[in-house]
């Protein structure tokens, strides 16, 4: 073989070592594309909001929006802690249903599995809390309709809500949206 057919095969054999690393770099790049596909398809929003670390704005199906920090996660909730800009002292928290949420704005890239050994906290503990508190409450039902009073008591369906003068609404868990305090 002469040597300019030499140089010739040399370079062509290049150019196949080339062609062949880059398909392996698209193989590589497309088997990574579709594993963070996979990974990411096992991600709940709980998950999101778990590694949230700013201020979150959800939207309701009740049609109500709330703004603020992750507080707390549950297993079908959210606590959002209000803090207005340039203070730090919460001045409200949001308990939102995630089975009434319609869209959540800020969530960014970071995410949190759920790998404690404690036991979660349901959204009836949450309020069995408040209501020992016999916090103040704002209950935003999934129809867009708002009942005020005392958090009164959480039972194993419903929550009873003291409206004042010794009446009393009782509120279906599958009918709430929203609970502030």
């Amino acid at each position: 073989m002469s040597e300019p057919q030499h140089d010739l095969v040399s370079a062509l054999e290049a150019d196949l070592r080339a062609l062949a690393a880059a398909d392996a770099d698209l193989e590589r790049d497309a088997e990574i594309a579709e594993r963070t596909r996979i990974e990411r398809s096992t991600i709940t929003l709980r998950d999101r909001l778990r590694g949230c670390h700013g201020s979150v704005d959800v939207t309701t199906s009740a049609g109500s929006s709330h703004s603020g920090r992750v507080g707390e996660v549950g297993s079908d909730w959210v606590i959002l802690q209000h803090v207005p800009p340039g203070q730090h002292v919460i001045i409200a928290e949001h308990l939102v249903l995630l089975s009434a949420v319609l869209s959540v704005r800020g969530l960014g890239r970071s995410m949190t599995a759920h790998i404690s050994r404690i036991p979660e906290r349901s959204a009836r503990a949450v309020l069995r809390g408040w209501c020992r508190d016999r916090s103040e409450i704002s209950t935003l039902i999934v129809d867009g309709t708002v009942v005020t009073g005392l958090a009164s008591a959480a039972f194993a369906d419903h929550l009873e809500v003291s409206t004042g003068g010794g009446a009393t609404v009782s509120l279906p868990y599958t009918a709430l949206a929203v609970i502030s305090r």
